[in-house]
């Protein structure tokens, strides 16, 4: 087995709570599944574990399905505007972990070990992060969104000019969560959304500009992506005069949480750890 596949992890991390506790010990306890598999595919007695590498991939699927399961039921009881995109995406993954299920007996023990790790950390978690929070979201009061609504250290990418700049994110919604009258609503949210364009603009010239003086090879990629939240947030700004105006402050806390602390989660940490990988 080689040294990269060897150094294969699946940790659960706070920032992956969703503030429900029953979806969250699932989660979790996908995670155990998972960790186990991981662990038994890394023994050098290849031989005497793979009959139960194979069971435990397909004890994953099952529970994953269990968890979906129980997880739509979760939406359909609080009438969740979104459950019909939600269950699409939830047929997606368990077709992907279907598919390696069917090809385990055609498989190396390292292809299975990297394939889970895949799911997990690519699929999953993704999907933990930008779907099932917002379920989370929509379904919390505002005034306990304001007091869960937070810069948290985990999203640190020990990078101090980074770091800042990402905090500046909730100094916006923490803004967006301030009362003030009705007569001066609008001008609230005029100002909040001239804030966050400036905060694009900015922040995303200074991580293009960081990433192309590490020779970041991603760089064409990243920047498609930074492209791709500002069409996001402008198709938010074309929706709100046709929306209630009291979930102004949950739909942008949805699109803090959702989109860019996804991007800071999964897509910024990838150029620090290429960084590290590439600069010891």
């Amino acid at each position: 087995m080689n040294d990269s596949s060897n150094s294969l992890s699946i940790t659960w991390k706070s920032e992956y709570n969703i503030n429900n506790l029953k979806i969250d010990r699932e989660h979790q306890e996908l995670f155990a599944v998972a960790r186990e598999a991981l662990k038994i595919s890394k023994s050098k007695s290849e031989k005497d574990h793979i009959d139960k590498l194979k069971s435990l991939v397909k004890k994953l699927f099952t529970y994953v399905g269990t968890h979906f399961t129980n997880e739509q039921k979760h939406m359909a009881e609080i009438a969740y505007p979104d459950l019909e995109e939600h269950i699409i995406l939830h047929k997606n993954m368990l077709n992907n972990l279907k598919n390696l299920v069917h090809d385990l007996n055609d498989m190396e023990i390292e292809k299975i070990q990297e394939s889970i790790y895949n799911f997990i950390e690519e699929y999953f978690v993704k999907h933990i992060i930008e779907e099932d929070k917002k379920i989370q979201i929509w379904h919390t009061n505002l005034e306990d969104l304001k007091k869960n609504f937070s810069w948290r250290e985990i999203y640190s990418l020990d990078n101090k000019e980074l770091d800042d700049d990402h905090k500046e994110l909730f100094d916006i919604a923490k803004e967006a969560f301030k009362e003030v009258s009705p007569e001066e609503r609008n001008i609230k949210i005029k100002n909040i959304l001239n804030r966050l364009y400036a905060y694009m603009k900015t922040h995303f010239k200074n991580e293009e500009k960081y990433m192309q003086e590490i020779n970041y090879p991603l760089l064409d990629a990243h920047k498609k992506l930074h492209i791709q939240i500002i069409s996001t947030i402008n198709e938010f700004v074309k929706k709100l005069p046709n929306s209630n105006e009291n979930l102004f402050e949950k739909e942008l806390a949805k699109l803090i949480d959702t989109l860019l602390i996804s991007h800071v989660v999964f897509e910024d940490r990838k150029i620090i750890n290429w960084l590290k990988s590439n600069h010891n």
